[in-house]
C-alpha cells in the first residue's frame, strides 16, 4: 500500500498521467490540492485493507459484518467529502472536485485488487514451507535436474528398504530403479494378510477383535490360545 501510494503521489505532481487519461486538470503546483488527493487516497486503500486482513480466503469469499461494512462506507463517504469540498488552510486541504474524486476511487480499487496475493504469499513465506524448501530440501536454487528429484526417490527406496527388513546396498549410487520392486513386496504383502484375515480362523479373530479394539494377547481363557 505505501508503493502505491507513493507511485500515486509521483504521478499526481510529477506526471500528467492522470490528466491525459482521465481528462482531469492537473493538480501540479497546487499543493494543498495535492494533499487532499492523497489524504483521499490513503484513507480508501487503509481502511479497505481490513476486509483482506479478516478473511482466511479470497476477501469476497467471506461475508464482512454489516456494521464493519456501515463503518466503512460511511468513513468514506466522509472522507471523499471532505476531499471534494473542503477548504482547510490550517491542514492544507483545498477541494480537488467530483472527477479527481472518481479517479482516487477508481486508482483504489485497481491497488486494492493484489491485496490477497500478497496475503497468500506472506502468509505462505511465514508458514514456514518456504524455508524447509530453501534450507532442507535445497530446492529453490539446486542446478540438479528436475530439482534433485531422483536424490529424494533413491533416499525414499533406501528408508523403505530399510523399513522393510531388506538388504541396503552399499554406495551412494542412484537407486530409482528399486521403486517397482519395493511396491511390488509391499503389494504382496497387503495380499497375503487379506487372505490370511479371509481364510483362517485366526485372521478371522484378530479382524473381529481389531473391529471391537479388543486386545487378543490380554485375553486370558482356557477356551483359546494366540
Amino acid at each position: 500500500m505505501a508503493v502505491m501510494t507513493v507511485v500515486f503521489f509521483w504521478a499526481m505532481r510529477s506526471t500528467d498521467f492522470f490528466s491525459n487519461t482521465f481528462h482531469v486538470r492537473s493538480l501540479r503546483g497546487s499543493t494543498d490540492e495535492m494533499m487532499s488527493a492523497l489524504y483521499l487516497q490513503v484513507s480508501i486503500i487503509s481502511q479497505a485493507l481490513i476486509f483482506v486482513t479478516r478473511s482466511h480466503s479470497w476477501c469476497f469469499t467471506e461475508r464482512p459484518g454489516f456494521l464493519l461494512c456501515a463503518a466503512f462506507v460511511v468513513a468514506q463517504i466522509v472522507a471523499t467529502v471532505i476531499a471534494v469540498f473542503a477548504n482547510f488552510g490550517f491542514a492544507h486541504i483545498r477541494g480537488i472536485g467530483w472527477g479527481w474524486a472518481g479517479v482516487i476511487w477508481l486508482y483504489s480499487l485497481v491497488t486494492f485488487v493484489p491485496l490477497d496475493l500478497f496475503k497468500f504469499a506472506i502468509r505462505y513465506v511465514l508458514s514456514g514451507r518456504a524455508w524447509n524448501n530453501l534450507l532442507q530440501n535445497k530446492t529453490a536454487f539446486t542446478t540438479k535436474k528436475n530439482y534433485g528429484r531422483e536424490e529424494r526417490e533413491a533416499q525414499w527406496a533406501t528408508k523403505q528398504r530399510s523399513l522393510h527388513g531388506l538388504d541396503i546396498e552399499a554406495g551412494g549410487g542412484d537407486r530409482s530403479f528399486e521403486l517397482p520392486e519395493i511396491a511390488e513386496q509391499a503389494k504382496r504383502r497387503a495380499e497375503f494378510a487379506r487372505l490370511r484375515e479371509k481364510n483362517t480362523l485366526r485372521g478371522h479373530l484378530e479382524s473381529a477383535a481389531k473391529v471391537r479394539g479388543i486386545d487378543i494377547n490380554a485375553v486370558r481363557t482356557p477356551f483359546y490360545s494366540m
